[in-house]
């Protein structure tokens, strides 16, 4: 197990798993062992549909009184806080004693607690034979509104899965550009706006475009999404986006489709294109180097299956 200054849960349905160890790598450049994670890198976790918590590591001890000896011995000190008990897996035996356990540590700070809007938040956690105290921050879950936007499609894309198309694009990266050339009704432009990125869309059908701009407006999000052919986009980028117009069939052909991912090498060195098959063989074909690749099933079944393609020139 790696040691980091963070420490990190995740949650995922069982049909979910390729999606979020897809994400875990491009954001942490770790592999998805188990549900916890340590890392340096500093992520907020409502970026993510599988992110649940995160603890900036303050004390790492033995046993939960050296915690409390540690909050003492130095002072520990904050005003308006909250401290609560995560539980970073499902059998942790001390979930029934939590309350007791952040009770103990909060009443060693030296300050005034907060229990309705805390503006500071610890966390107090018990994982493989140590115990963790430290600066917690929660997924607020807000982007969950976005299921229910007004506009959309049976065959657009979902909440979970355009959440890792920005994260897999930026790697966490919020100072990169991104553009999603096919950008439907929004979906993914919602998310990105969500998680702080300076992203645009284009849209080849001006009624689709417009319940994007919709979708967008309802949420009093700001973004541009232009009608038209990507093969009139001039500006470069540092990621685009694809997801390819695949019609509800399930195979790959036409040249429609392969002039969109010829345009979007134009557009940027790195690209996440969005499959409804297999491709690879013909991504090579285009000179394209596959970085990484996800089978994604939206069911146990997988009846609804997606391959996301990590491309570089």
């Amino acid at each position: 197990m790696k040691s980091g200054q963070y420490i990190y849960n995740v949650n995922y349905n069982e049909q979910d798993y390729n999606l979020c160890a897809f994400e875990v790598k491009a954001l942490f450049d770790d592999e998805l062992e188990n549900k916890v994670l340590f890392t340096n890198k500093e992520i907020d976790p409502s970026v993510s549909p599988f992110l649940k918590n995160r603890i900036k590591i303050i004390y790492k001890k033995k046993t939960f009184h050296e915690i409390l000896d540690s909050i003492l011995a130095d002072d520990f000190r904050a005003n308006d806080f909250m401290v609560q008990y995560v539980a970073m897996y499902k059998r942790d035996p001390n979930i029934s004693q939590g309350k007791k356990l952040s009770k103990e540590a909060g009443l060693r700070i030296y300050g005034y607690p907060s229990f309705q809007s805390p503006k500071i938040m610890l966390g107090i956690t018990y994982y493989q034979d140590y115990w963790y105290f430290g600066y917690l921050k929660q997924n607020n879950f807000k982007w969950r509104a976005h299921k229910q936007k007004p506009y959309s499609f049976s065959s657009a894309l979902g909440v979970n899965m355009a959440k890792v198309l920005i994260n897999v694009a930026s790697r966490g990266d919020t100072s990169k550009r991104l553009i999603d050339t096919c950008c439907g009704v929004g979906t993914v432009i919602l998310e990105g706006i969500f998680a702080g990125y300076d992203i645009c869309g284009w849209e080849i059908n001006p009624k689709v475009a417009e319940l994007a701009r919709l979708n967008l407006t309802h949420y009093e999000y700001n973004a541009k999404i232009v009608t038209g052919d990507m093969k009139d986009i001039r500006d470069f980028y540092d990621v685009v986006i694809v997801d390819l117009p695949y019609n509800n069939f399930s195979h790959f052909d036409g040249e429609k489709q392969w002039s969109i991912i010829r345009h979007a090498k134009k557009i940027a060195n790195r690209m996440i294109i969005v499959t409804s098959a297999d491709i690879r063989e013909n991504l090579y074909a285009e000179q394209l180097k596959i970085m990484d690749y996800c089978r994604a099933e939206k069911t146990i079944k997988g009846d609804f299956v997606r391959y996301i393609w990590i491309c570089e020139n």
